[in-house]
């Protein structure tokens, strides 16, 4: 019984020594980890404007939103109107802000961040994409509340993915976004 038990302690047959390599590979595993956080790390100016960055997307997405409300009741062609040149420009700002952002990076965090701002690249041409599509609804027939509201909602759904890359790249920069 207690040969059993040593052998078991001991790592069965194979003397012991079979988790050492492991523990090495695990620890440099560890450092390049450690490395890769400290070479992608925000600069406080970057962390700074990134929340900047991150309260105009989410300001985005409300108007966004507030466009599929509207959309839903609209009786005023020129508000809504108002309302698709308002998100239109709030979109703008995010994107030239996005990209400004990105922009900045240094080559140590472009290339530590490549996937992440690959993603973000995606999301962002969706979004351009939403806001040609809003731009030709300007001309949709009074009264088409449906085809309006789709609009708005395709523009929401893509400001919400972008957001989402948006947020995983400042994780990924040890950037702490509040709680909206």
């Amino acid at each position: 019984f207690c040969a059993s038990s040593a052998l078991g302690q001991h790592g069965g047959h194979g003397g012991g020594r079979r988790g050492a390599p492991g523990s090495a590979g695990t620890s440099d595993s560890s450092l390049q980890d450690f490395n890769r956080a400290l070479a992608v790390q925000a600069t406080p100016d970057q962390a700074s404007r990134f929340l900047s960055l991150a309260k105009s997307t989410e300001a985005a997405r409300k108007q966004a939103q507030d466009l599929l409300r509207l959309a839903a009741k609209a009786d005023d062609p020129s508000e809504f109107s108002r309302h698709v040149a308002s998100l239109k420009d709030a979109v703008e700002e995010v994107q030239s802000g996005n990209r400004s952002f990105v922009k900045s990076l240094s080559k140590s965090q472009k290339s530590g961040l490549k996937e992440v701002t690959k993603k973000l690249d995606k999301a962002d041409s969706e979004i351009t994409k939403q806001k040609k599509v809003l731009d030709q609804s300007l001309g949709l027939p009074q009264g088409d509340d449906e085809g309006v509201a789709s609009l708005a909602d395709k523009m929401e759904k893509a400001l919400a993915d972008f957001q989402v890359q948006q947020l995983s790249l400042g994780k990924e920069m040890g950037i702490q976004v509040p709680a909206q």
